[in-house]
């Protein structure tokens, strides 16, 4: 049974409060606010008696003041009777305001209101303020007025026995505002009891002074006041609201306890009410939130146990706090109990190599995480694997590491490939430096017999030591030495590309007269080139700047250029040279022919060594294919690059581009040769 079914059963009337708890708040409020009400209304009259009081002692408070201030002008030997010099009139005057500080300014007035001396404070009485001043009293005395200003009030003494028409006053301006200070004798004053303070005179005359307060609830209140020779009136208006502050705390007493009284009781009705509802919400939040962690713990070790690479956590220590069954079957254990009381110190038993074992769960606290740690890691039967790991630092709440986290993939086979890559690009290496270096040994080995053979060859062919009977033996020496010149051009190619490919070849380097080079590779292919029927024609300005380049790698690598496109054009054809420097600076060489050309994609074979494109030209023209490769060389070892355009049965374009830095400016131009 619910808690509000019992109160039903059980408690007809609190049941009934428990159906109405803003009804019960309601009744609260009203007798709460009635009860404040009553005592405010007892607190009234206490504050208008108190508001008499202070009245009575601020008229008597003023009054004091004014019958001293009148007393000390009034007093007989005390100051001068006649009009006195300046220095004299000083001299009074300051021990009057050390008297009576209330006083701000003093002046000696003579007949007809003339200002005949001013105190130190200067001179703050006109004559129109005097010009009607009351008769002095009998026998002398103090008459008082009010300023023109409306502000302060002034006190004359009028000297008796003066001769007819000399008649002196003193004068003295008092300010209201210091006047009806709230500063007491024997007592402070309270400041916020008073809204307005006036002192006005029979006529009606008053001056005001504000206190600056707004009262919520006013209390008029005048006291009389006798001063000199007349009669004045102190006006105050006091605020009910500031006299009932100090008692203001009764009020608020029955108010706080009426509201919370009712607060309290609406409160536990309300309780009562709900506490059955709160239950069942909060148990169906209960259970909802046990079925989500209970989803989202399934679905978290579903991917720990199934996942594919391996998890784990391992205190600082090396101890396994956790492994999940890709760890355990990677390690060959049976189980994470296994594992765990196999490896009390994983860092220990894990890791093969000393280093590993000391800078992965070092790199770990340090960085707070660590990606792709390559280690060789060792498993229960002694077997080694290589393993990327992948971890971070797990924190304490007070911030010290106490675990390490992470995953480990096996990466053996990788591992291997990677080797076996690096053992193969080793020997690849080392079979192209010993090709290299063979050749190089072997091409100076091959030319000193050549030389030799050529060297008789040209004697016999020439017939320079007698003639010789046989014509045809003339004819086979002439053979021998032209294969001779080939087979020695084809070793020179080939040590030149081995020292350049072995990084043995050096520039000789120096400004290069470029006309003159070209004439000079022009008559190296003019020969083949009439035999062909090939026209040569040249096409570059008149004048070209000079180029810091090896003459010799130059001349060669266009004679290579020259020589191939003769050899690949067909009789009735043209062979072009020409040069110039483009936007960039840089010098473009380009040997164009109107020849066999070649597909675009057989360009990458033509620049490989000892590679040549099938064609019947080819195979009746000969060579060995190094041509191209050795031209692309001697190009790149001065830091620039070759292209190649071409386009079957339409010839082939070759440039040559030198860098900008290699480039003579336009100064001291050669004219170029035809």
């Amino acid at each position: 049974m619910s808690v509000l079914e019992t109160a039903r059963h059980r408690r007809p009337a609190i049941f009934f409060l428990t159906r109405g708890p803003i009804l019960a708040a309601l009744s609260g409020i009203a007798l709460t606010v009635l009860a404040a009400f009553y005592v405010q209304s007892m607190l009234s009259g206490v504050a208008q008696a108190r508001l008499a009081d202070e009245a009575d002692a601020r008229s008597r408070h003023v009054q004091q003041r004014l019958d001293r201030i009148a007393a000390t002008l009034g007093a007989e030997g005390d100051f001068l009777t006649a009009n006195p010099a300046p220095a004299e009139f000083d001299r009074q005057v300051a021990l009057l305001i050390d008297l009576r500080p209330e006083i701000k300014a003093v002046s000696w007035v003579g007949p007809g209101g003339n200002v005949l001396r001013t105190g130190p404070a200067g001179s703050e009485t006109t004559p129109g303020d005097l010009a009607d001043l009351p008769p002095p009293p009998a026998g002398g005395g103090v008459t008082v007025r009010l300023g023109g200003d409306g502000a302060s009030l002034l006190l004359a003494r009028f000297t008796p026995g003066a001769p007819a028409g000399t008649e002196t006053a003193l004068v003295a301006r008092i300010d209201l505002r210091d006047l009806l200070t709230l500063r007491m004798e024997g007592g402070q004053s309270n400041a916020a009891l008073w809204t307005r303070l006036s002192l006005r005179s029979r006529g009606g005359d008053a001056a005001f002074v504000q206190t600056g307060h707004t009262a919520a609830a006013a209390y008029e209140l005048s006291r009389a006041i006798s001063v000199g020779d007349s009669v004045w009136w102190l006006d105050m208006t006091g605020d009910l609201v500031a006299g009932l502050a100090r008692q203001s705390w009764e009020v608020e007493a029955v108010l706080v306890f009426g509201l919370a009284l009712t607060f309290g009781v609406s409160l536990v009705l309300m309780v009562s009410r709900r506490r059955a509802h709160d239950r069942v919400v909060l148990m169906d939040s209960l259970e909802q939130a046990n079925a989500v962690l209970h989803a989202s713990e399934r679905k978290y070790r579903d991917i720990y146990e199934n996942a594919v690479e391996g998890m784990f956590t391992i205190t600082i220590g090396g101890a396994f706090l956790s492994a999940n069954p890709a760890l355990v079957r990677m390690l060959g254990y049976a189980s994470e109990e296994d594992l765990a009381n196999a490896m009390p110190d994983a860092w220990t038993r894990l890791f093969v190599d000393s280093r590993p074992r000391a800078d992965f769960p070092r790199g770990v606290a340090e960085r707070g995480a660590i990606q792709d740690f390559v280690a060789e890691i060792r498993r229960k039967d002694g077997s080694t694997l290589w393993a990327s790991l992948s971890a971070r630092v797990l924190l304490d709440e007070a911030g010290r590491a106490y675990a390490i986290q992470g995953t480990a993939d096996d990466i053996t086979d990788r591992r291997r490939a990677e080797v076996a890559l690096r053992l193969a690009k080793e020997q690849s290496e080392f079979a192209s430096r010993s090709k290299t270096e063979f050749l190089a040994n072997m091409s100076h080995e091959l030319r000193t017999p050549l030389n030799a053979i050529i060297g008789f060859s040209e004697i016999i062919g020439s017939q320079s030591l007698g003639v010789i009977d046989n014509p045809a033996y003339a004819e086979y020496a002439r053979d021998i030495h032209d294969s001779g010149r080939m087979l020695l051009d084809l070793i020179n190619d080939i040590l030149d590309l081995s020292k350049i490919e072995a990084g043995k070849r050096e520039l000789n380097e120096h400004m290069v007269d470029l006309p003159r080079v070209f004439a000079s590779c022009l008559r190296v292919v003019k020969e083949r080139a009439i035999r062909g029927g090939i026209n040569l024609q040249t096409d570059y300005a008149d004048f070209l700047p000079r180029l810091r380049a090896d003459e010799v790698a130059l001349k060669q690598l266009l004679s290579n250029l020259l020589a191939n496109a003769v050899k690949f054009t067909l009789k009735g054809g043209s062979v072009t040279l020409g040069a110039g420097v483009d936007g960039e600076g840089r010098l473009v060489i380009t040997v164009t022919d109107t020849g066999i050309g070649m597909r675009a994609e057989d360009i990458g074979r033509a620049l490989e060594p000892f590679r040549q494109i099938e064609n019947p030209l080819t195979r009746t023209a000969g060579g060995a294919g190094l041509g191209l490769p050795l031209v692309r060389a001697l190009v790149e070892l001065h830091n620039g690059k070759l292209e190649i355009d071409s386009e079957p049965g339409a010839g082939t374009t070759a440039r040559v581009i030198m860098p900008a830095d290699r480039v003579w400016p336009d100064i001291n131009l050669v004219a170029a040769a035809n």
